[in-house]
């Protein structure tokens, strides 16, 4: 079902988006309560098995009509909103199938008819075999042993009443609820309109027949499934299912195997290889006479050279050294001069949290290799460092042109203006600084403060862990003690 509504997308019409929006609602008020009452039914009789249920209905009433009701309107049965779902949907593919002509649009409408049968069939089945049936197909009938509070039942109750009565207050629900998110997505105004009767059209004679051939269907289920056992394993689509899961599994297997079999620098050669072929690719449809522009009179200065230079001695010194303490310290510097390169082009909340995670990184790295042994590492064979090499300047180079590239693109416009116009009339704030990164930039700030947040977390378990080994450690009896 939400395939097919993402498929909807592709159409670009206010009408697909207007089936999206009612399709995702419509699933919503339906699933919803359906995956809650099998949590409760679970809790009940200890089991989620259908072959155990055997007339549920009368030891569980309130579940069996709540379950009826979200199930009704997941079949698309009126007058539930789930049938708004569905004449929607069918409306959309009939219009595209007629405007495009084409057999594959038919073949779209003839999937949804077939989908919409599997719907009610196996909706009617889940109902009967759950709730109806007095015979538990030769299984051990469940058994209610906690039957379920009102406090279970409410969530699951309110979603499907409103599943239940949103249709006999459609013009509320669509002026509320559906036009504005299909505005959004279509970009500008959508007038949704939806009604249970639109007279005797193609699209209610289609669920006329989807209704009528799904409840022939689930009449027939004794006969189908006779049928399906009998077919040859290599019909059923269970067994080609799991085939394919088994064979999913093996090209996974083989795959992490090839790509991710070796070392960490090994896999990370590997990644990075794939990154510059496509890169490469990329790059080999510019037009370098027009994509590549270098504005000679605006170069660096001093404190910025300098700070580039710093972090090119700092990085060759992590890669050469020696010892880990270095390393950590050298990369740690690196860090610290893209703190300044944030400060230097007035980006001041970018540059704290860039020093928070560098010296918080640094002191992290060093508690824990400091308990590390020391590792002696062999000498790399000849081709593998001449792999390294290449990747690395092959790496090195692609990121200076993509920065190249960037630095000549043409620039939007300045949107400085907009903010100094609008603080005070929308925000209500006088400091620029601060309603950017409260009020327009409230989601990124947010995002800054939970990367904080998780790495402070991290440190602490680790401090609290390297305590709490201490402590176990010193209040350990000896052995000899035990004796």
């Amino acid at each position: 079902q939400l395939g097919a509504l993402v498929m909807l997308l592709a159409f670009h019409t206010t009408e697909a988006y207007t089936a999206v929006v009612v399709g995702i609602l419509a699933h919503a008020l339906y699933k919803g309560p359906l995956f809650m009452l099998a949590g409760v039914v679970d809790h009940a009789t200890e089991t989620r098995d259908v072959r155990h249920f055997a007339g549920l209905g009368r030891m569980l009433p309130a579940v069996a009509v709540t379950t009826a009701l979200a199930a009704f309107s997941m079949a698309g049965l009126p007058p539930f909103f789930g049938f708004l779902a569905k004449e929607t949907l069918l409306e959309t593919l009939f219009h595209h199938a007629a405007e495009t002509g084409s057999l594959l649009g038919w073949g779209f409408v003839g999937l949804a008819a077939l989908a919409g049968i599997c719907f009610v069939a196996y909706t009617l089945y889940l109902l009967y075999e759950a709730f109806v049936s007095r015979e538990s197909s030769g299984f051990e009938p469940a058994v209610v042993h906690h039957a379920p509070s009102w406090g279970f039942l409410t969530a699951p109750l309110l979603l499907t009443l409103i599943g239940t009565l949103f249709p006999f207050v459609v013009g509320l629900v669509e002026k509320l609820v559906l036009s504005p998110p299909a505005t959004a997505i279509a970009g500008s105004a959508v007038d949704v309109h939806l009604a249970l009767w639109h007279g005797f059209t193609p699209v209610f004679m289609t669920s006329l027949v989807v209704i009528g051939a799904g409840i022939l269907l689930f009449l027939a289920r004794n006969p189908v499934r006779s049928l399906l056992e009998s077919t040859p394993p290599w019909l059923n689509g269970v067994y080609q299912f799991n085939r394919l899961y088994k064979g999913l599994f093996a090209l996974a297997t083989w795959t992490t195997r090839q790509i991710q079999g070796g070392t960490l620098a090994s896999q990370a050669s590997v990644v990075l290889g794939v990154a510059v072929l496509m890169l490469l690719y990329a790059l080999s449809q510019l037009h370098w006479a027009t994509d590549l522009r270098i504005d000679w009179g605006n170069l660096p200065h001093w404190p910025e050279l300098t700070t580039a230079t710093l972090a090119i001695i700092a990085a060759f010194v992590t890669v050469r050294t020696e010892t880990r303490l270095n390393a950590i310290i050298s990369i740690g510097v690196v860090g610290v001069t893209m703190t300044l390169f944030f400060v230097f082009y007035a980006a001041p909340d970018l540059a704290l949290t860039q020093l928070l995670i560098e010296v918080l990184t640094v002191v992290l790295l060093i508690l824990v290799f400091h308990k590390v042994p020391p590792v002696v590492r062999p000498p790399l064979p000849q081709s593998v460092w001449i792999r390294n090499l290449v990747v690395s300047c092959a790496v090195g180079f692609l990121g200076f042109m993509l920065v190249l590239i960037s630095a000549g693109a043409p620039y939007a416009p300045s949107i400085s203006p907009f903010f100094s116009l609008n603080s005070v009339p929308l925000a209500h704030g006088g400091n620029i600084v601060n309603v950017i990164l409260v009020d327009f930039r409230g989601f990124d700030t947010l995002g800054e403060i939970t990367v904080l947040a998780i790495a402070a977390l991290g440190g602490y378990a680790l401090l609290r862990a390297s305590r709490l080994r201490v402590t176990l450690h010193r209040g350990r009896p000896d052995e000899e003690e035990q004796g």
